[in-house]
Order: C-alpha cells, then structure tokens, then sequence
C-alpha cells in the first residue's frame, strides 16, 4: 500500500515557512514517506523536502476541508494529513501501522456536552447522534476504502449545508474538525473500518494547547517534551505547534532547521570549518603528548 504524508500551505507566506519546517523536521529524523504539500506559493525550495507540489481547489472557503483531498489527488492508498505547523520528532510508521483498516482516525474522545463549536447538546439534538470525537485536526488519517471514503464524502455534504449546521465559528473558511466529527458521528464514530479515535495516552500528536509549566522543544536534539493539562508527561510523535507559532521558541526551530540545509547545500561532504580543523589540530597534539607520557 502507498503511503503520503499530506500537508498545506495556503494564503499567508508564513504558512509556506511553517510547511517547510514540517518538511525538514521529516527529513531530520529519516522519515522516508513520500510527502505532498498542496500550496498557492510557488517560490519556495519545496523540492528539498517535499515530492510532490499541488496546487489548491475549490473556493477560498474550502480550503480547510482540502485535507482531505489526498484520495482524489494522488494514487496513494494510506494518507496522514499533518498540518503545516507541526514538527516530527519520531518516525511515523507506527501511526500508519495502527491506523491502517481502522479507516479515518483521529486522536481525541468523545463528548456529550459543553461547548466545542457551539452547544454540544444542540449539536447532538439537531444531528441526532450520541456523541461528538473531540479531537486537534492537525493529524488526519484516511484511506483508500469505501467505509472511509463514505466518511469523507458526509464531511463533504455537511460541509455544503454549512449554514444550515448549527456549528459556531469565526475564521473565514468552513472549518473541518466540527464536520468531521459529524460525519464520524453520523456513520459510528468508532465503527471498525469506517472511523476510528485513537487514544490521546498514544501521544501520537500533542498540541501547544493546555501546557502546564515549561514547552521542552530542540529539533536538532530531538527533543520535545511537555506536561499537558491532565498532568501527564508528553513526548509526541508530532508536536503541533498552534499557539506556539506565535512564540520566539517555534520560530527558533524553523530557523535552525533552514539553517542546516543551507549548510548541507553550501558545503562539500566532509567539510570542517575553521574551529573544526583548530580542534582537530589541538586534540592531536594532546593525545601525542598522553602517549608519550604512558
């Protein structure tokens, strides 16, 4: 089965730079699953980290729901949308692995009431299912199978009687966690093959949302960690960033990242920088002396 890491930068520049810290944080690690990124923004190295350039579809207020495209766009039988705004810290076999015949897989739980994009209880009355999947839509899972294409096709109709939903929000733009829990809700929100909601203890995807102290994040020490809200220690897969693009530290990966590819394109294999030969010099020169001293 193809497998595609699937991703998008549409409208601001800022969204390229975040697609393209995705990109690297995947090239870091050695991740090798073909990765497309569907963007309106042509000039930019996508050839470094990404295989395939698409452009986008639809109407602007689309753009959201074009995460789910990856069937109808590329030949791939296994796609895991990750928004641009992430970086990877781990190799992403084991999420293909678990989620592969579950059909579409998100990681949250189930609601029944408060408030996620309006009442939840009006949303359960007014759609007449039983319970909503809470979930981050920076990590989507679908696949190439009439259950799960059945899923997304709902998002779709949903998707098209917007207005008609109930669903509260405030972007431009259809968003697309409120109608695809509806859509997993209207078709079993956990029903073997059609969708499933993978544990949120699997710490495949963890989210700059409810952090309690101190965001430990170094891309080039792989090494992302963070306590969240239940008080429970979190090292992702995939860390989305969210909130935190707005922060110093996020931005300081990007750079970091940007940083070693310009040095891979700059300079020869085996190359040493000046301090590097100047290190190499004195450490030969003291283990010429231990040596002798032996």
């Amino acid at each position: 089965m193809k497998r595609i890491i699937y991703t998008l930068a549409v409208g601001k520049p800022k969204f390229a730079e975040f697609a393209l810290g995705l990109g690297r944080s995947l090239k870091l690690i050695g991740d090798s699953t073909p990765r497309v990124v569907v963007t309106d923004q042509l000039n930019h190295p996508w050839e470094t980290c990404f295989d395939q350039v698409l452009p986008p579809e639809g109407p602007p207020e689309w753009v959201y729901l074009n995460k789910l495209s990856g069937l109808d766009r590329t030949d791939a039988d296994q796609v895991l949308f990750i928004d641009a705004d992430c970086l990877v810290f781990r190799r992403l076999d084991p999420i293909f692995e678990h989620c592969q015949g579950r059909g579409l897989s998100v990681q949250g739980h189930l609601v029944t009431d408060g408030n996620w994009y309006g009442d939840v209880k009006q949303h359960l009355q007014r759609h007449q299912v039983t319970g909503l999947p809470k979930f981050n839509g920076g990590m989507v899972y679908y696949e190439r199978t009439e259950p799960c294409m059945e899923v997304i096709k709902t998002c779709r109709l949903l998707g098209d009687r917007a207005a008609e939903s109930g669903i509260e929000w405030k972007k431009p733009g259809i968003p697309d966690e409120p109608y695809l829990s509806l859509a997993m809700a209207k078709c079993g929100a956990d029903r073997p093959g059609y969708c499933h909601i993978i544990s949120e203890l699997a710490d495949f995807q963890g989210a700059g949302a409810n952090i309690i102290g101190k965001l430990r994040l170094d891309i080039l020490e792989n090494r992302c960690q963070f306590i969240n809200w239940d008080a429970r220690l979190v090292e992702p897969f995939i860390f989305h960033c969210w909130r935190y693009a707005n922060y110093g530290i996020y931005w300081k990966q990007l750079d970091s990242l940007r940083k070693l590819e310009e040095y891979r394109t700059k300079h020869k294999y085996g190359y040493l920088s000046h301090f590097q030969k100047v290190e190499r010099y004195l450490n030969k020169r003291y283990l010429r002396y231990i040596r002798r001293k032996l």
